[in-house]
């Protein structure tokens, strides 16, 4: 039976039941009254239908509204997205995690139907959105950014009970590739390749020496010889330093100057004249050059990926790696571990002697040889 409870002076309405998985559910449903007498007979309405909101239906009853009788409320999609995005907002996200929610589960609505019922959403559903996901070309990695956003909807609907049962599905299946990274042949290529101006191979080598990334050098602060790249606009929320010298500051200094001076200068469409249109022509750029020096499958973060593998083949310490290129776990920068030295040596001679170093260090224990020597008859 649904008991009566006050909070903050008003009545409400509690009913308790167990789920199949026996985990402990509880909905609380507002009699809008301090009055207990009126409570006690408004109460007795919410038991009529107790048995259906165990099983997961809402209700809405007269005192709610403008009176008239009950009436089961069935929720759609868009109205569940609504209530959940304004608990998001009152967990005082970053804008960019915010817009990363919508652009996950906007799709989501679209596919499935703004008005369907949230109840109804089952894993049919989310093989649906799979499917479409495939039909589009999306990578595995990009339809998994939008299932996680999913997956964490739902289970706010769960919460909330406005789903039944919580909805559990897989992610797709995404075989782990090893970084691309730009061999100093072709490195060599790209600050001499004649199909861009001066400007950009410059910009290109700014990036391959601080492992920054695209946006980065734009949105961070220049402190002396330093660029402060603060939590509120890093991707992971982990503040990070860029140690600059005399080249790599000049160069900066002259990106951010030719982006504000080309920022509401008139183009071919509105976008042009954008902040983030004029810095991701670096980007565009990048594949232009490298598709001209013949090496067209390499994307532009593929310069902060030299960076990263070439700190490692050089330090061997992958949380130093981590931190420098501002990773929040040093499992993201795991991968940077994956390549065979001997081979990062002959791509990346400038550095040899210094991999070579780190080859060269026996790690065999000898003290424990001596010992063995003495008792083992060893040769």
């Amino acid at each position: 039976m649904a008991s009566i409870k006050k909070r903050r002076g008003k009545y409400y309405s509690r009913i308790t039941w167990y789920s199949e998985s026996q985990k402990r559910r509880e909905k609380q449903i507002p009699l809008n009254t301090d009055l207990k007498s009126e409570a006690v007979i408004r109460n007795h309405e919410v038991e009529k239908v107790e048995d259906l909101i165990k099983q997961g239906e809402n209700w809405q009853f007269p005192w709610m509204g403008e009176g008239g009788k009950k009436k089961l409320i069935r929720l759609s999609i868009a109205d569940a997205l609504e209530k959940f995005y304004a608990v998001k907002m009152l967990d005082n996200l970053r804008p960019r995690t915010f817009e990363a929610y919508k652009q996950g589960l906007n799709p989501f609505m679209d596919v499935i139907g703004s008005d369907y019922p949230i109840e109804s959403v089952g894993l049919s559903e989310i093989n649906i959105f799979k499917e479409w996901s495939k039909r589009h070309n999306h990578s595995p990695s990009t339809t998994n950014l939008c299932l996680q956003k999913i997956k964490s909807f739902l289970k706010y609907c769960y919460d909330m009970q406005y789903i039944k049962t919580e909805v559990k599905f897989d992610m797709i299946k995404v075989k782990d590739k090893p970084p691309m990274y730009l061999s100093e042949d072709k490195i060599l290529k790209l600050f001499g390749s004649e199909s861009v101006e001066l400007h950009y191979r410059k910009v290109f080598y700014f990036y391959t020496v601080t492992g920054c990334r695209l946006q980065e050098p734009f949105n961070g602060y220049i402190n002396g010889n330093w660029l402060i790249v603060d939590t509120d606009i890093s991707k992971t929320g982990e503040e990070r330093e860029v140690e600059l010298n005399d080249n790599t500051l000049s160069i900066l200094l002259e990106m951010r100057e030719r982006v504000e001076a080309a920022v509401g200068v008139s183009g071919h469409g509105t976008k042009s004249a954008s902040r983030r249109w004029q810095i991701k022509k670096y980007s565009r750029k990048f594949k232009k050059c490298a598709i001209a020096e013949g090496f067209g499958m390499h994307k532009f973060h593929n310069l902060r990926d030299t960076y990263a593998t070439r700190r490692w083949a050089i330090t061997g310490d992958i949380l130093a790696v981590s931190k420098e290129i501002g990773h929040t776990s040093v499992k993201m920068t795991e991968k940077y571990t994956k390549f065979n030295l001997r081979r990062l040596m002959n791509d990346f001679p400038s550095i040899a002697p210094m991999i070579q170093m780190r080859l060269g260090k026996s790690t065999m224990d000898k003290g424990l040889n001596r010992i063995a020597l003495n008792y083992l008859q060893l040769g």
